[in-house]
């Protein structure tokens, strides 16, 4: 399974794709074009209308499952946000269990300044 991730990496700001392994971020050379949604849109402002940054929404699009966390690891700019998502046929609470999991996407989700909010997925 394939995680992938559009945000800061863990030592400075401006937004990227990278493939994420188990101890490992990889910048790649993915673009917009690759995906059938824009991650830069996301998390969608209707959804975030009032909201802070930890904000989570989850999202599943043309076999895609994202998480989108408002907010960075680094980047404390408006409009700053950290984009998981697989296109493996997962639930939102797998999902949710592969971030905290994954030593990697643990550590990005950790060293947010503000607390993250999940949503009760039950």
């Amino acid at each position: 399974m394939k995680l992938f991730y559009f945000g800061t990496d863990l030592d400075s700001a401006g937004h990227y794709f990278f493939e994420l392994g188990q101890n490992v971020m990889h910048k790649n050379h993915k673009s917009f074009g690759d995906f059938p949604f824009n991650p830069e849109r996301l998390p969608h402002r209707i959804d975030f209308e009032g909201l802070s940054n930890g904000t989570v929404k989850f999202y599943s699009f043309a076999g895609y499952v994202i998480c989108a966390i408002e907010g960075s690891c680094k980047d404390k700019r408006p409009g700053s946000k950290s984009i998981f998502f697989t296109n493996s046929e997962i639930t939102f609470i797998q999902l949710k269990n592969l971030l905290l999991n994954t030593t990697i996407s643990k550590k990005i989700i950790d060293q947010m300044p503000f607390e993250v909010q999940w949503p009760d997925l039950n």
